[in-house]
């Protein structure tokens, strides 16, 4: 397992080999999104996720907006990202998304500062 530490001192990415398989299938970019929207998350009642617009994400990793709805498509597709909230919201706000990492192959953990 490979452990990448997301955010210095606050969140740990742990990528097992379905991660690799996942970013082979879907593409390089889809597996970047993932774990930057890992890297952001928290752990709520609805398991984790992450409230993010493609914007964001795109200006964060240095991709094109379009290129974030188009890999949010095929995680959602392949049900490791699950879209919250209202299907009519405009598609460059921001949205929660619940993210299912054991699926993919990531672990997360918060790091606790001393």
């Amino acid at each position: 397992m490979l452990i990448v530490t997301a955010e210095p001192d606050e969140v740990r990415l742990g990528l097992e080999l379905r991660a690799l398989s996942l970013g082979y299938r879907l593409g390089s970019d889809a597996l970047l999104i993932l774990l930057d929207l890992a890297a952001h998350a928290s752990e709520g009642s609805e398991g984790m996720v992450v409230a993010a617009s493609y914007r964001d994400i795109g200006r964060r990793l240095g991709v094109s907006k379009d290129t974030v709805g188009r890999r949010l498509a095929l995680l959602r597709r392949d049900g490791i990202v699950v879209e919250l909230g209202d299907d009519s919201a405009d598609r460059f706000e921001t949205r929660s998304y619940r993210l299912y990492l054991d699926f993919a192959g990531v672990t997360r953990e918060a790091r606790m500062t001393p």
